[in-house]
């Protein structure tokens, strides 16, 4: 039987994965997957370090106002893309 903290942890990395995916392939919009990726990091970061990179972009702040451009929409794919190729499965 799973403890509540490991049922929680995992509960995090498969959302983490699944919405790093559909970021990638851009099934979801780059926006609402960037904040509710940074929504898991914000409710349980120690699961989810790996997502540290996509909240430490230069002149983004994740909870505050940013600009959606294509630069910012570029990057969020591309580190999303690095963090899946290096996640265990």
């Amino acid at each position: 039987m799973l403890s509540r903290i490991k049922k929680r942890r995992q509960a995090s990395r498969q959302a983490m994965r699944r919405l790093l995916q559909e970021l990638v392939s851009e099934t979801m919009n780059t926006y609402e997957a960037y904040r509710v990726l940074y929504g898991v990091w914000c409710g349980n970061n120690a699961a989810v370090q790996e997502l540290r990179p996509l909240f430490h972009m230069p002149g983004i702040e994740p909870d505050g106002c940013f600009s959606v451009t294509e630069d910012f929409k570029r990057q969020a794919k591309s580190i999303a893309g690095e963090i899946l190729s290096n996640l265990e499965d």
